[in-house]
């Protein structure tokens, strides 16, 4: 889903420069280009059409129907799956270029960006100066055989290994914090503190639910927006099938000696916006292909824990609306006399039984059951890692384009955000090769 454009404007907006109307222009034109190739607007039927009926009950008002901005209220947002079912992903967009000047490497691995001192008398340009160049990657096939692919004259390498990738392949590359590179034995190339820092990823804290009746399953297409500015956590909704128990024992020659049981759940969460609370990323070993740890530091801020509280609350005020009623299961009762009365079966935690007052209480369930949405970014953030074109500090011909370099995830979710951006710096990139602006189509 598309941002406003203050978000771009503060993710360019670094070392002091003015971010210039041709580059919003630019911006705009890149989410147009990507959206019309790409996105498609959802059917909206079942469980999250009963979600939206519910968000607008809650008062997460207005109802602004379908639209790929951020904008206060409850809307509809576009959807990668066409009307068929298909999900259209970034590899879609390689039919846009040209077959001439493209090779794709399937099942190759980046395990470390090659890179030359610059000789001082040779430096000149953007300040601080580069003090060293990057001149080609090496990569490793499926069989563990190693290769080296170098640029031409001109050339860059551009980074997008994401929130996690990119900064181990700088670090592994000898680009970041130099006393923790040489206690690794890695040789320093450029110094660079902030690698790996400020590393966030937005919490999630949902309530789900074993529905009363069969329910379609679906992924997110319905947003609530209580606050555009972020003040205030995103309500989202979701459907599909767990394993919720251990199957029992069959005693069967021909079947499995276990059966999972397969149930359909639905949720409706809520994902702290920004987030403030910040962890980090760092080497363990030198061995490429080794996950590095990380610590995202959930709700360590209290900015962050406060709003999870407002935001479990509105959940709680969503599940609490009539147009919800359809999915509650009969509570049994011995007394056939008594009218059913008809609850959610929540899967599990519960929510605290004082929710609407008790903030310590709904602080606590926050922090059991917080979860990631996956919106890893950080680690090689602008101003910091990366100058305004994308450009590692220091650096010359390296680029990082990819949600690494955010400080905060655009909107409900930053996939549009992150293609725009590979739009937008080719697009930059032409311009400076050819030397005069380009005309966004």
């Amino acid at each position: 889903m598309r941002r406003s454009s203050d978000f771009l404007a503060r993710l360019l907006e670094v070392q002091n420069t003015e971010v210039t109307n041709w580059d919003m222009r630019l911006v705009n034109a890149s989410y147009e280009w990507v959206e019309r190739h790409m996105t498609f607007q959802p059917t909206v039927r079942g469980f999250q059409a009963a979600v939206r009926a519910a968000l607008l009950e809650a008062n997460v008002t207005p109802w602004n129907g379908f639209t790929v901005d951020h904008v206060a209220g409850t809307k509809v947002s576009a959807t990668t799956f066409d009307a068929s079912g298909r999900r259209h992903s970034a590899a879609d967009l390689l039919a846009f270029a040209r077959p001439s000047r493209l090779r794709v490497a399937t099942r190759a691995t980046v395990t470390r960006i090659i890179t030359n001192p610059i000789d001082p008398a040779a430096r000149h340009g953007r300040s601080p100066q580069p003090t060293i160049a990057a001149i080609g990657v090496v990569y490793q096939d499926r069989l563990l055989d190693q290769h080296q692919a170098l640029l031409r004259p001109g050339g860059e390498v551009i980074l997008s290994a994401g929130a996690l990738g990119s900064p181990q392949l700088l670090l592994l590359s000898g680009i970041g914090p130099a006393s923790d590179l040489s206690y690794l034995g890695i040789p320093v190339s450029a110094d660079l503190p902030d690698v790996g820092k400020h590393m966030f990823d937005n919490p999630r804290n949902g309530i789900s639910i074993i529905p009363s009746v069969p329910i379609d399953h679906s992924l997110i297409q319905v947003v609530g927006i209580p606050s555009a500015n972020g003040a205030a956590s995103y309500l989202e909704a979701a459907s599909y099938i767990v394993p919720l128990a251990p199957a029992l024992r069959s005693a069967g020659p021909f079947i499995g000696s276990s059966s999972p049981l397969y149930v359909t759940v639905a949720t409706i969460m809520e994902k702290v916006p920004g987030p403030l609370s910040e962890g980090s990323l760092w080497l363990s070993s030198t061995n490429p292909l080794e996950s590095p740890p990380l610590r995202f530091n959930y709700l360590s801020r209290p900015e962050d824990l406060a709003r999870c509280v407002l935001g479990v609350r509105r959940v709680a005020q969503v599940l609490e609306g009539r147009a919800l009623d359809g999915f509650r299961s009969p509570v049994g009762s011995d007394n056939r006399r008594a009218a059913v009365r008809r609850d959610f079966r929540i899967v599990g935690m519960a929510l605290p039984v004082e929710w609407r007052t008790d903030d310590r209480a709904l602080a606590n369930y926050c922090q059991q059951t917080v979860a990631t949405l996956w919106h890893y970014h950080g680690g090689c953030v602008a101003g910091k890692v990366v100058d305004r074109d994308f450009r590692v500090i220091g650096t010359r011909a390296l680029r990082v384009v990819d949600a690494s370099t955010f400080s905060e995830t655009p909107g409900t979710n930053p996939q549009a955000t992150v293609l725009m951006m590979g739009r937008y710096v080719g697009l930059k990139m032409i311009e400076r090769h050819s030397g005069r602006p380009v005309i966004p189509s």
